[in-house]
């Protein structure tokens, strides 16, 4: 097996890049075998790096030691070391206006022969994979991703805008509540606050994400208002799920008995919950007029 800076000059090439070893203590990775590059906005290759000729940082002719000096898209000349060092960690380069200045130290798992660190920061534009709009990438958000989220700095930008993400971790907590209420249903099949939980859970994976199984959720809230006549709040997420099936006179039907027998109630949640029933049962009626009981 080659050593490191042997493999970085060998597979030297520009369709390839070596594959990375990461040392555990260092976080820093090492390279021992040629892999095929595929690195978005990477254009660099080995043979653009020349000997630099007078001062450190001249990316002309001439020699500097063991640097080499290759120009970079976004930084401009960097130093490279035909050694374990690979790419310098202590460079800085010029800031261009509106630039972060990174830190190389905090940033982990990248090999220093394969691409340099993030020696500063810039807003990028994106586009989404989602909905294709464009979207920046803030240099001080890029900063946290790598510094102190500590991300791999070989892996990819974002590939969704903020409110496609904000939505696919929504959709994602909204399935975790659904797994967690299932489960304690499971356990106990007879559990008032579990079939609750469970139709709740049910209704705003319906509501929110139109799927799910609406009928074992107003089967729940049926079941737990048989257990227990008190739970009032199993007329709402009946309503609820009705709604979410496209049953409007149904649903009408459940706030109003919601609405009614929860009109004593001085609870925070029941209150929360009757003001969203009134504000349904009046969007409902401008569709299709429900009689007061």
């Amino acid at each position: 097996m080659h050593r490191p800076f042997e493999i970085a000059i060998v597979s030297g090439r520009p369709r390839y890049r070596p594959r990375v070893k990461f040392d555990s203590r260092s976080n820093i990775g090492y390279c021992y075998q040629p892999l095929p590059i595929a690195e978005e906005g990477h254009h660099m290759t080995r043979r653009s790096r020349k000997h630099s000729t007078g001062r450190p940082g001249d990316a002309g002719g001439g020699r500097d030691g063991d640097v080499q000096w290759e120009d970079h898209p976004l930084y401009g000349p960097i130093p490279y070391r035909r050694s374990p060092i690979g790419y310098d960690l202590t460079f800085q380069p010029d800031l261009p206006p509106g630039a972060i200045r990174g830190d190389p130290s905090r940033q982990t798992k990248f090999c220093p022969h394969c691409r340099p660190p993030k020696y500063f920061y810039v807003d990028q534009e994106l586009r989404c994979r989602n909905c294709t709009t464009t979207f920046i990438w803030p240099a001080e958000q890029q900063r946290h991703w790598y510094e102190v989220l500590q991300l791999s700095v070989a892996g990819k930008p974002p590939a969704l805008c903020p409110d496609c993400r904000r939505e696919r971790q929504e959709a994602r907590a909204i399935g975790r509540r659904l797994a967690r209420a299932t489960d304690n249903v499971r356990e106990s099949p007879d559990d008032v606050d579990a079939l609750l939980e469970f139709a709740a859970a049910m209704a705003e994976h319906g509501k929110k994400l139109g799927s799910g199984d609406l009928a074992r959720g107003v089967a729940a809230a049926r079941k737990a208002s048989r257990l227990d006549p008190s739970a009032v709040t199993a007329h709402f997420w009946e309503a609820v799920c009705h709604e979410a099936a496209g049953r409007s006179e149904r649903a009408a039907d459940g706030y109003q008995r919601f609405v009614y027998e929860a009109h004593a109630r001085r609870t925070l949640s029941v209150r929360n919950l009757l003001r969203q029933a009134h504000r349904r049962l009046a969007e409902l009626r401008t569709t299709a007029p429900v009689e007061d009981p």
